[in-house]
């Protein structure tokens, strides 16, 4: 590693996501069942969060619908608020804010518990308004405090929804007990260790290939499922720290209508979701017609690979559908700080933006952790 590492905080924080996961689901698991376990009764989750946090909840939300055979929908805090869907005493409203301080997270806490929801705030931090105001928190404490664009936060928050979509499932009786065992123990030990694989054997893929990915006329996520939050959270890390254009769409939207739009100055980033990979692999034969640079991640099979399509992480094959989210969020995290790196950007802090201003903007307070002036 070089001084990169040492330089900036968002690719430290990337190597650090295998054992923040871990360490978050073995000291928050009796809380998380304590939850599921008072709460498993009621007929709705609604998930909300802003950034990272509204983009994982549309995993999440498939988890709870999946697993627990519960109605359950992710929203972004400012959408929940203005629109203010209909909330009950039966419904679970979990809100996730890392600072415990966004301002619309903030304003959706107090809808929900003015309709009498039960309200679950996950945050990074004990003494925030989140934690201090929801009916129960989950404080992420053990995933560290974040001080760049959040990647650990945001992974280690996604585990902790699926932990809880399975602890629902047990407690409601429709999921089987050795499943549900079987599924916790892939999240807290084997997602860990495969992430610490994607360390070991595909990072250096990842950094000997970024440069036939640099400067894109635009990167285009397409996932599908589960992966339609990993290829959200991978547009959303190339924005931040290369400020570049980005698209994301799943399989099916990318045939119908984003691919016309692709030629060969883009990048075309194709996320396996470990149920289906149909679609996928005619993304990968029409971005090669068009001779497009592609990146693939996981499951999907490349039919003719070239010079220009990049394979990393298949081995993510043998995870579940969400654990298999969480591992290509950590490919992609490296593939956005790779490039980032390449171009010389800070990707820690847009140089020529007001970052101080934009945080004022959207928090109630200031943000423990980033370095602002």
């Amino acid at each position: 590693m070089d001084n990169w590492y040492e330089k900036y905080y968002f690719p430290r924080e990337i190597l650090e996501q295998a054992d923040a996961i871990q360490n978050c689901l073995h000291d928050l698991e009796p809380e998380i069942k304590e939850i599921c376990k008072q709460f498993h009764h009621l007929d709705e989750i609604h998930i909300v969060g802003s950034g990272d946090c509204y983009f994982i909840s549309i995993a999440a939300a498939e988890a709870f619908k999946k697993l627990a055979g519960i109605h359950a929908y992710g929203y972004e805090a400012y959408d929940y608020y203005i629109n203010r869907p209909f909330v009950s005493s039966k419904t679970m409203v979990i809100l996730f804010s890392s600072s415990g301080k966004s301002l619309y997270v903030l304003k959706s806490l107090e809808y929900a518990k003015d309709c009498g929801a039960a309200a679950i705030g996950i945050t990074n931090h004990a003494d925030s308004p989140l934690a201090a105001l929801c009916t129960r928190p989950l404080v992420t404490v053990s995933a560290g405090i974040s001080k760049t664009f959040p990647t650990k936060t945001t992974t280690s928050a996604l585990a902790i929804y699926y932990q809880m979509a399975i602890e629902m499932a047990m407690e409601k009786g429709v999921f089987p007990m050795p499943e549900g065992s079987k599924l916790k123990t892939e999240l807290s030990v084997r997602v860990p260790d495969v992430i610490r694989k994607i360390y070991e054997t595909e990072h250096q893929k990842i950094i000997d290939s970024a440069q036939l990915f640099l400067e894109a006329r635009n990167y285009t996520f397409v996932g599908s499922g589960p992966a339609r939050s990993s290829a959200i959270i991978g547009a959303a890390k190339i924005v931040e720290t290369s400020r570049c254009h980005v698209t994301f769409c799943n399989a099916e939207e990318y045939l119908h209508l984003y691919g016309f739009s692709v030629k060969s100055p883009d990048v075309v980033v194709v996320i396996g979701n470990n149920i289906s990979s149909h679609r996928e692999e005619q993304v990968i034969e029409y971005a090669q017609k068009q001779c497009a640079r592609i990146l693939v991640v996981g499951n999907v099979p490349i039919k003719n690979p070239d010079a220009n399509t990049v394979h990393v992480a298949p081995f993510l094959d043998g995870l579940s559908p969400w654990g298999a989210t969480l591992a290509s969020m950590v490919v992609l995290h490296l593939f956005a700080s790779e490039l980032s790196h390449k171009s010389y950007k800070d990707p820690d802090a847009p140089h020529d933006i007001d970052l101080k201003h934009v945080i004022n903007l959207l928090y109630t307070g200031p943000v423990a952790g980033w370095q602002v002036d």
